[in-house]
């Protein structure tokens, strides 16, 4: 077939005309292609806009039940806040593509959620009754409500909820195990993005995309502080190091090169010697991971998003070291020709191996 004028029906049907039995059917290749109905398409941007709106479209809600005195005890908030989240379930699935009334009922979902919440935290008088509802609604709505938007706000606010309960456990340190596990889980995604998108889960690739890496990164700026209590961020460090390594064993495998070669080796000194300046700062780690899944899957906002934290965990680190600025400076002309020299090892890689795109 001539390389000129290809499109993609010609393209199936030079594939459907082949001998090969592994060929499959036109009817399982229109199945395949065919856009998947549980998919948004909506901007982000509008996506963003729509959830400002619902914010205080939720707030107004609000402020109306109160002034009709419907919502006098935590039992008739709960009760009322039940019947909005089934009704706004509804009308979601009910007119899912339609922008008006997603908007109206992702303001009812929130206000939903908050009704409940708020309902549960006068009953009990206990953050960590809340906590733990806060974390089962929502675990509940990422499932049965079809919007991506909410649903990272699902993710995130569920984090929020762990965050509470070990602080009110008195176990700050378990942060840890949530930066990592964040980290872990941002890399799984990547790794079975293929997979999940040509299943019934495709609907939850980008909301857990996004929000994972929302979550790693944001995790990571309580380094910067004392405030949550959370000490010896070197383990976070140590684990993001390791996740940084597994993620490039798993490209190194993507592109059919061998684990023990010299580009392991290099990988490996390079992530060694950044955990010598940067041992307290993993939020440099966490940039780095998204950095390098944005460009495995050739996702532009994620890498957008990982550029801006990688900048601001930066900046932060310089900003917190306790040395005199001349020192300051070394070390930044040094990370400077560490990333060349980075760059410069990524362009001879792609000179053997061919372009990773």
């Amino acid at each position: 077939m001539s390389t000129q004028n290809v499109t993609m029906d010609s393209l199936l049907e030079e594939l459907l005309g082949t001998d090969n039995p592994a060929a499959p059917s036109a009817e399982t290749l229109a199945a395949a292609l065919a856009p998947d109905a549980g998919v948004e398409s909506t901007p982000w941007f509008v996506k963003a806009l729509v959830g400002i709106a619902a914010w205080v479209a939720a707030i107004l809600l609000g402020v109306f039940f109160s002034l009709l005195n419907l919502i006098d005890t935590g039992e008739e908030m709960v009760m009322l806040g039940g019947v909005i989240l089934v009704v706004a379930v509804g009308l979601k699935w009910w007119a899912r593509s339609a922008i008006f009334w997603g908007q109206l009922s992702f303001a009812l979902v929130l206000a939903g959620e908050g009704l409940i919440l708020v309902g549960i935290g006068t009953i009990s008088q206990e953050t960590t009754t809340v906590a733990w509802a806060l974390l089962a609604l929502e675990a509940l709505l990422f499932l049965i409500y079809p919007d991506a938007l909410h649903r990272i706000l699902s993710l995130l606010a569920m984090v929020g909820a762990l965050l509470v309960l070990f602080y009110e456990w008195h176990q700050p340190q378990l942060l840890h195990l949530l930066i990592v596990g964040a980290g872990l889980g941002t890399v799984a995604v990547g790794q079975a993005e293929f997979a999940l998108l040509s299943s019934r889960f495709a609907r939850f690739v980008s909301p857990l995309r996004y929000g994972l890496a929302v979550t790693l990164a944001g995790l990571c700026i309580f380094a910067l502080g004392d405030w949550y209590g959370t000490t010896a961020w070197w383990i976070s460090t140590a684990g993001l190091a390791l996740v940084l390594l597994y993620l490039v064993s798993r490209i190194l495998r993507d592109l059919e090169q061998p684990l023990l070669g010299p580009l392991t080796l290099w990988a490996v000194g390079a992530i060694a010697l950044l955990c010598i300046p940067a041992y307290q700062t993993p939020g440099l780690f966490a940039a780095l991971i998204l950095l390098m899944v944005a460009r495995w899957r050739a996702t532009d906002l994620l890498l957008g998003l990982a550029t801006i934290f990688l900048l601001f965990f930066v900046g932060a680190y310089y900003y917190n070291l306790n040395i005199t600025l001349l020192n300051k400076s070394y070390i930044l002309m040094g990370s400077g020709l560490a990333l060349l020299v980075a760059w410069w090892g990524l362009r001879r890689v792609e000179k053997t191996v061919g372009s990773i795109q």
